[in-house]
């Protein structure tokens, strides 16, 4: 088995399984987002602890096998990291916690929806802490 083998057995197991797949009561930063081209929606949930690290997380949504497993190997990744960490997070990170080094521009939307909606999510929490 070579390992683009097992990042596509990987992918289907998080796609199928989803990791963090939920929603969480009183988060501190929450947002939806979808996908227009292609109707993956993704709504994330995320709870910090005293010291503004990510505490809890998880996501809700419907989508393609790229998307729904991105969101839950993304999900998994940024537990325990800091708003400055999450803030740096880019398309790249996404596509090394997928195990994939390139998608087709298309199947990319699909597998940084979650990102996007992070970002935007982080944008109105710190708008509303401010």
């Amino acid at each position: 088995m070579n390992t683009s083998d097992i990042y596509r057995e990987e992918i289907i197991d998080h796609s199928k399984h989803p990791r963090n797949f939920g929603k969480i009561a009183q988060p501190d930063l929450h947002h939806k987002e979808k996908n227009p081209l292609c109707g993956d929606e993704i709504e994330l949930f995320v709870k910090l602890d005293s010291h503004k690290k990510v505490k809890a997380v998880a996501f809700d949504g419907a989508g393609c096998v790229i998307s729904k497993a991105s969101a839950s190997l993304f999900t998994e990744a940024i537990k325990g990291k800091s708003i400055n960490e999450l803030e740096q997070l880019s398309a790249k990170d996404v596509l090394e916690y997928l195990g994939l080094s390139e998608l087709t521009p298309t199947r990319q939307k699909c597998a940084t929806l979650v990102l996007e909606t992070l970002k935007r999510g982080l944008k109105n929490y710190q708008q509303k802490t401010k």
